[in-house]
């Protein structure tokens, strides 16, 4: 290809690469697309977690670890 101007010989091989081109277009279309609905999953499960966090916080839901130790202690000498 001289100027700009094409000659019957270079079409297959620019067709080939327009093909590949547009496949690569897609794939990269498809990945944004899934990406998107990643994003939007993952945005929708951290409110679902601030969510419950509030709950738990509301709820005074708190582990126990003083009780906990105790039990454990008691389980312990029971055991001896």
């Amino acid at each position: 290809m001289v100027g700009g101007a094409s000659t019957s010989r270079d079409e297959p091989g620019r067709s080939v690469l327009e093909g590949q081109l547009a496949a690569a277009v897609r794939r990269a279309e498809d990945a944004a697309a899934e990406l998107q609905e990643r994003e939007a999953d993952l945005r929708a499960s951290l409110v679902r977690t601030a969510a419950l966090e509030k709950e738990m916080a509301e709820m005074h839901l708190r582990p126990q670890t003083d009780e906990a130790t105790g039990l454990r202690q008691e389980a312990d000498e029971l055991c001896s």
